[in-house]
Formats: structure tokens, sequence, C-alpha cells
């Protein structure tokens, strides 16, 4: 069979016909394909962060909401303390323990605020029984099973309440020892006689352990910025000192707050109002706070997300819209994502 002389290959504008074709379609596939993989970082990028903010938020709105709770004594607190007022060796002012809010500003990383909440565990409740006298160094439980040497709890009805260091226990007739004098590890109690006598109440009382939890910002050992949290320890070698910060969230990379200040006692806010620290006038803000408004600004973990510097309105009650000059700039290089997260709370047992 003989092959025609017109059928024997391509000619040179055949192939580089061919050879156009085939990098157009090649140059389509790949931007195609760029483009959904970008599609993909930044949806992923959006949802880790909002995952992240969601539970900033919610993580640290719950412990707000549930702050200043003072069993039955209601939003008065517990005022009269019988521990020795500093605690030995380290300075730590027990009267702390008995302060629902405090807060810093700028004192965490990255001048980020850093909030301090206080008051009771709802779920450490146990009953008091019977308590000898107002002078008597012992109170009648429940359940003394619950408590342990040294631990410092807090008494309360719905008009009194003592904070005291357990002495002693008597897990056989249900008895907290709270003697004053020396303790092996703690401040101790300054008198061994609380403020009232806690039968008379026909609601009856009850010891709770106290609490102090703190939030803040850090940087850990991969530069990584973390959401953290601790809190005094009110039992063993650790009574009176922050304890070690557990990592809650990364890529938190700015916390700042607001107190919503009842100046009035109206139960309204009559201001919000930056942290004024850990001063007399600071505690005395914090004192009439009855709301917190929150903004946390959350970056993605995975850089190459956008094309470049991205601007952002931080804190979230800015008003950027007006005032383009509040507005937020990255650094120039910075290719991360970044969204803000801003929620208020309210202090349910202040109001």
């Amino acid at each position: 069979m003989r092959i025609s002389s017109n059928q024997r290959g391509l000619s040179i504008i055949e192939v580089m016909v061919a050879l156009a074709l085939s990098l157009i379609i090649t140059l389509g596939l790949t931007q195609i394909f760029t483009s959904n993989s970008q599609s993909f970082r930044v949806a992923e990028a959006s949802a880790r962060i909002q995952e992240t903010g969601r539970l900033a938020t919610s993580i640290v709105g719950r412990e707000i909401r549930n702050s200043s709770y003072w069993g039955c004594l209601g939003s008065d607190g517990v005022r009269d303390g019988r521990l020795n007022s500093i605690l030995n060796d380290t300075g730590f002012d027990v009267g702390a323990l008995l302060r629902g809010l405090d807060a810093e500003n700028n004192a965490g990383a990255g001048n980020s605020d850093v909030l301090y909440l206080g008051g009771v565990n709802g779920n450490s409740q146990i009953k008091v029984t019977f308590q000898p006298s107002q002078q008597a160094a012992n109170l009648q439980v429940d359940d003394s099973d619950s408590f342990n040497l040294n631990d410092i709890l807090i008494v309360t009805n719905c008009s009194a309440g003592d904070v005291f260091q357990v002495t002693n226990l008597n897990t056989n007739n249900e008895v907290v020892v709270h003697n004053s004098g020396n303790v092996s590890v703690g401040p101790g109690n300054s008198t061994q006689s609380l403020s009232t006598n806690y039968n008379d109440d026909p609601d009856g009382a009850s010891v709770f352990r106290p609490r102090q939890q703190r939030f803040y910002l850090t940087d850990n050992a991969n530069g990584v910025r973390e959401l953290v949290t601790d809190g005094v320890g009110i039992s063993g070698s650790g009574i009176g000192n922050f304890s070690t910060p557990v990592a809650i969230l990364q890529d938190v990379m700015d916390f700042q707050f607001q107190f919503g200040v009842d100046s009035d006692q109206d139960g309204q806010v009559n201001a919000w109002e930056d942290p004024l620290g850990l001063t007399a006038a600071g505690r005395t803000q914090a004192d009439n706070t009855i709301a917190i408004r929150l903004s946390v600004l959350i970056r993605s973990p995975e850089d190459r997300v956008t094309d470049g510097a991205q601007d952002y309105c931080y804190p979230g009650w800015l008003d950027c819209v007006a005032n383009s000059a509040l507005a937020t700039t990255a650094n120039a290089n910075d290719t991360f994502l970044y969204r803000v997260y801003t929620t208020t709370i309210t202090m349910r047992n202040r109001i």
C-alpha cells in the first residue's frame, strides 16, 4: 500500500498551533487550580478563625456571666474575711479572693488587657448543718470529704459571709475546723470566730470553694500568641500563688475589653470605660461594673491567605466607618487573614 505524499507528517505551522492550543489549555487549567486552591485556603482560614473567635468569646463570656457569685449573699459579696491579710513570703493579698472583678489595662502580650474574675464555685456547695456558736472553731457540714487540710473556703448565708482556712478535718463527724494560729502552708486564720452565727438564717448556710481566674495573652515558646488562663491556688503548696497557665486558644492576637459602669446604681450602664488597673480607683470602677464589652482579634494559623496587608477595625466598638483613621493596617508583608469578634456580656450576679 502506498502512502500519499501529503500524509507524511505535520508541518511546523501545525505543530506550533497545536503547542499554542496546548499551552492555552494548560494555562487555563493552572489558573483554575490556583484559583480553587486559593479559595480553599481562604475558606479554611476563615473557618478556623470563626471557630477560634466563637470559642474565645464563648469561654470568656461564660466566665464573665458567672463571676461575682457568692451564693445567696448576692452581689454584696463576702466582705468579712478571717484570713491573715498577707500570705507569708509571697505578698499575695488574700482580699483579692473576695473580689468578683479586676483588670489590668495593656498588661498582656502586645499591650492586650488582663481580666480577673472571682466568686465561688457553685458546684462545690456544701451545706452547714450545725455551728456550735459564733466563737466556735468548727462547722458541721453534710460532706467534709469534699475538703482538704489547709483549703481556703468561704461560708455564706443570705446576709453574711466569711473566708477561712481549714486547720483540721474530722471526717467521721463531718466537722471542718478553722482555728487561729500557725499553719503548715497558707496565711492562717487571724481569729477562729466568725462574723455571725450561721444557725440563725432559716435558709441555711453553705460552704464554697472561692475561685479567682485570670485571662490574658502570652507568646509561647514557638512565638505563637495564645489566650491562656490561670487562677489563684486555694489548696496545697500553691495557696495564694497563680497556677501554671493553661493555653485555651492559639492565634488570638489581641484581647481588649471595656467596663460598663453603673455609677448611680440604677442597674443601667452609664459609661463604657477602659479598665483603670489594680488601684483604688480601678477597684472602685470594677465594683461598679455590671457589664463587660469584649473584643478579640483572631489571626489565621497559616499565612499566604491574602494578597497583602489587610485593614481591620479593632477594637470592635470603634466607629471606623465614620473615622477611617481608627482602622488598623497589618504589616505590609503580612499575608495572614484577620477577623475581629466583639460581644457584650452582662454580669448577671450584679443586676
